[in-house]
Parts: C-alpha cells; structure tokens; sequence
C-alpha cells in the first residue's frame, strides 16, 4: 500500500465481470484488488486472481467470519470491512492477513486500532467531510494508520495523502460496476492510469506503522 496508495474496491454484477474489471484494473497500474462480497460468487473471482502474478489479493465488505474464512482459503492477503468485528479481526490476524476495518468517530477508529487492526478505513469520508476532516483528526491520532473511503475520486485523492493517509480505497470513481456492465474495460485502465499518475509524488513516501 505504501509503495502504491491505491486499493481498488471491485463491484460488479456478476462474476465474469468483476474478473474482468480486475484486470483491467491491474492492467492499469493498480496490483491491490478488493473483491468485495457484494459480487455474485465473490471467493470464485478471488481464486481466478490469487494466482496471478503481479496482483495483491484482497477481500472486502467481510461482514462475517465464515466470509473472513473463505476469502482467506481463496487466497486473500488483506480483508476489508466498513465495520469492526472483533471475530473477524482475530481469523484474518491470526491467519496473517492485514486487517483494514471500517470506523467513523475517533471512538470507533481507537477502537480499531485496539483490536490489532494494520489499517483503519475511515468510511465513508466523504460524508464526514473530506481531506478536512482527516486533517482534523490526525491531529490527536498521529501515529494512526488511516485509509481514506467512501467518496473518493481522482480531484481529492492526493489531498487525501497530504493529509496523512497511509493510502485511498477507489470504488466507482476507479471501476464503476455501470462501465463493467457496458464491457467498457479500457475505461476502467485508463482510470486506474490517471489515479496511479495523480499518486505518483507520494509513492513510497510514508514509513511503514508499526505492527499491532
């Protein structure tokens, strides 16, 4: 994530589809992929990925933790939540996956950070205002990992960094599941050239948090 700051969430209508956009994604410039369980079949389109060379495999929308289990056999490294769940928290730590779960309030973000999260989603962020509101709450939470989600586009993803996130999850600003649905996959590649290239000054800048 410190190397790239993208994450790019993956919905889609069907299986094949959220294949598709996938790849078009990493064709892009964008190795980490979250397959979020909102797709048909999601643990189908994580398998067809896992083994690919170049891509960082990640499960997202893990409500659960038989989701966390199958996503983790699919061959997931990272899950990503909107919420936090001590249960699933415990399988993907102990399974060595990176955690990233959902908080809003710095409560909730502490919290979070307190059950062993690597990262902490701050979702949705756009609702909650933006840059501005990251830059606010860095200010009492310093040391604290944050991902920028929920609202995120390619005019305020480096205002996002500069504000202190490790990193930004990219939904339909990146691979809008309409253009999947239309098989508009070079969209979807010439998106993820245009985030990579707007990233690009605060690639590999940030050190790495410290382990929980």
């Amino acid at each position: 994530m410190l190397e790239t700051r993208l994450i790019a969430v993956i919905r889609a209508p069907s299986p094949d589809l959220a294949l598709e956009a996938a790849l078009a994604v990493a064709a892009g410039g964008i190795p980490l992929l979250e397959i979020t369980y909102t797709v048909p079949e999601a643990p189908r389109v994580m398998r067809a990925l896992a083994s690919r060379s170049g891509i960082v495999l990640g499960a997202g929308t893990v409500l659960t933790a038989a989701q966390c289990r199958m996503a983790l056999e699919a061959g997931a490294q990272f899950i990503v939540a909107p919420n936090l769940s001590l249960e699933v928290a415990r399988i993907a730590l102990d399974a060595g996956a990176m955690y990233v779960p959902g908080a809003y309030t710095t409560n909730e973000i502490l919290a979070a950070r307190d059950a062993g999260a690597h990262v902490i989603k701050v979702y949705p962020v756009g609702v909650a205002g933006g840059p501005a509101y990251i830059q606010v709450i860095r200010d009492p939470l310093p040391d604290v990992p944050m991902l920028a989600a929920g609202g995120t586009n390619l005019d305020n993803v480096a205002p996002f960094l500069a504000a202190g996130c490790v990193g930004v999850g990219l939904g339909a600003s990146l691979a809008d599941p309409q253009l999947a649905a239309r098989g508009a996959f070079d969209e979807i590649t010439r998106r993820a050239r245009a985030f990579v290239d707007r990233v690009r000054p605060f690639a590999k800048v940030a050190a790495a948090p410290a382990a929980p």
